[in-house]
């Protein structure tokens, strides 16, 4: 079961404390589940992470008061607790499950309907060649999109005759389509502030301030 709990304990005569929000992403590679929860400032100290062979719990005191609390159980697949670990950042608790099957990707964190068997193999059999992560949703039990395989479909499709900023456009769309909130504004934010030099998924990177216009290599950006 997949659970979020907050625990805030008071006195009567104290003030409610809420804790800001926290949330959480996660992506893959061929031999790790990494998971970044965004909270911060949260001390080492306040950090409790339980790793078992299908099943992870986090819990964290957070500084503004109350706890957070991340359960995994089961997995999606199976891990190896001595293999795994984390790191406690000024931002976010970084979170690594070292996978017992390496080369088979997760379609989410935790098995569906609690059915524990291994996730599907991935496509890619080439140890020379390792397919690329799948990038982060922060829906809970929505699978990451895999930007990288959208652009290949949309570079490959027979169909597909649109050129230069028409396929440039088609492609945004389809990216667009089944990306998150924060996505869809890292996107349009990066896109628009850049004068379409630019296109990020990555809020919490855009939205730190302007993005610049990048002009290709040998070219120059001009205001008209």
């Amino acid at each position: 079961m997949h659970r979020y709990l907050f625990f805030n304990f008071r006195p009567p005569s104290m003030p409610m404390v809420t804790p800001p929000p926290t949330r959480h992403e996660w992506y893959q590679n061929d031999t790790r589940v990494y998971i970044s929860i965004f909270a911060k400032k949260v001390s080492a100290d306040a950090v409790e992470v339980t790793f078992e062979p299908q099943a992870l719990t986090v819990c964290l005191a957070l500084p503004a008061g109350g706890n957070y609390v991340l359960d995994l159980d089961p997995l999606a697949g199976e891990i190896d607790p001595t293999a795994s670990g984390y790191e406690v950042l000024s931002t976010k608790v970084e979170i690594y499950l070292q996978k017992k099957l390496t080369g088979i990707q997760w379609t989410s964190l935790e098995a569906p309907d609690g059915n524990t068997s291994a996730p599907a193999p991935a496509m890619n059999t080439s140890s020379n060649n390792p397919a690329p992560p799948a990038y982060p949703s922060s829906a809970a039990r929505k699978a990451p999109v895999d930007w990288d395989r959208l652009a290949r479909e949309a570079e490959q499709d027979p169909e597909n005759k649109a050129e230069g900023d028409q396929a440039l456009n088609e492609l945004f769309q389809t990216i667009y389509k089944d990306a998150s909130d924060e996505t869809k504004r890292a996107m349009m934010k990066s896109y628009v502030e850049s004068n379409g030099t630019c296109l990020s998924t990555d809020w919490e990177k855009v939205g730190q301030g302007t993005v610049e216009t990048q002009p290709p290599e040998g070219m120059t950006a001009k205001k008209y």
